[in-house]
């Protein structure tokens, strides 16, 4: 069944579950929406953490990680899930959220290109990815594609951008890449959730980017690895900042999650990029957290059911049944367990909280 599909009925599915809880004495129920990425996640750890828990009822929604921040933070929802990390200026406009990481993921260069070469493997570098969405190289047998390529031979056809409309963590993990990579994109669109785009045609969702990839030849587009895997989409290998040109999968997402918490720089909180700037062969330069956002300001109950969930989710729901089989690299429990406890006891101050393994 395709994620189209799944987003529908799981919606739908949730919403009742919800509404049959309201009313029951001792139910809890949580709301979940935000990014399209996470969601296929979340309805998995949803059904099981209900199955496990019969006084929980959780409602899902894939929403856009715009969405999801906003609103958990005016208390529209009770979890916001989100692609991108707080930045600076997401903090200071809502100081009451934290954000906690669940799982790792990536943004991914797909295309359709009728006359490629049989079985070729393609590779992208950020500077001339940028200048593909800037408008700036309009045809794929272009010179500066070509001597990435120098094996492959394309054909003389235009190249028709495919990027998101709507407010996107998925957006805001590839431009982050762009950003880091090439000065022209920094300078002129910088990284967003919902940039000024300069060219190409905008869709909502993930899954409406890929059909419309699948649907136009001569396009190029960018989703996460869950939907490579459902679609058995090709993508491009890019160019890491060691010069190695890696696709993205399971071991190379971990590969940079790895690499960004043994860099005793990397911040306490997350609320730092890990795109581009970490070193390693098989590093994946285009990965990033992917996160739960949620308001110190929910009330005392509520908090203290969304903490046992996140904390389920953070360690049974790290089973490959769960995470690598929806197209995500689980967290590595060690170098992360201190770091989560400070996060998860600032949600609920006083409260004493030691994640163990598994628990």
């Amino acid at each position: 069944m395709s994620f189209m599909k799944r987003t529908a009925g799981a919606v739908a599915l949730a919403g009742l579950v919800a509404a049959a809880g309201v009313g029951q004495a001792g139910a809890a129920d949580l709301s979940i929406s935000g990014s399209s990425m996470l969601f296929p996640l979340e309805q998995v750890w949803s059904q099981a953490y209900m199955k496990s828990h019969p006084g929980t009822h959780i409602s899902v929604a894939s929403t856009g990680s715009g969405f999801g921040i906003s609103n958990a933070a005016n208390g529209n929802i009770t979890i916001g899930a989100s692609d991108a990390y707080l930045t600076r200026d997401l903090k200071k406009r809502y100081p009451a959220l934290v954000s906690i990481p669940v799982a790792f993921e990536d943004t991914q260069v797909i295309y359709n290109i009728p006359g490629l070469s049989k079985g070729a493997k393609l590779r992208m570098d950020g500077p001339t990815l940028a200048r593909i969405y800037m408008g700036k190289i309009r045809f794929w047998d272009d010179k500066a594609i070509r001597a990435i390529n120098p094996d492959v031979t394309f054909p003389h056809s235009r190249i028709k951008v495919i990027h998101r409309a709507d407010a996107s963590g998925t957006t805001f993990v590839f431009t982050d890449y762009l950003a880091q990579t090439s000065k022209a994109w920094s300078d002129e669109i910088g990284r967003d959730l919902s940039p000024a785009w300069p060219t190409g045609s905008g869709y909502n969702g993930s899954d409406a980017v890929v059909a419309a990839v699948l649907a136009t030849p001569g396009s190029i587009g960018y989703v996460g690895l869950g939907w490579i895997n459902e679609y058995k989409l090709s993508s491009m290998a890019l160019k890491n900042l060691d010069g190695y040109y890696v696709v993205g999968s399971v071991k190379t997402i971990q590969a940079a999650g790895r690499a960004a918490l043994h860099d005793p720089s990397f911040p306490d909180d997350f609320n730092q990029s890990m795109v581009w700037k970490l070193h390693g062969k098989d590093v994946y330069p285009d990965a990033n957290f992917e996160f739960w956002m949620v308001s110190t300001s929910l009330p005392g109950s509520t908090m203290k059911e969304v903490k046992n969930l996140i904390v389920w989710a953070l360690t049974k729901g790290q089973k490959s049944t769960y995470t690598v089989k929806t197209g995500f690299a689980p967290l590595p429990f060690a170098p992360l367990k201190p770091r989560l406890n400070k996060i998860l006891n600032h949600l609920l101050p006083g409260n004493s909280l030691d994640i163990q393994s598994g628990g």
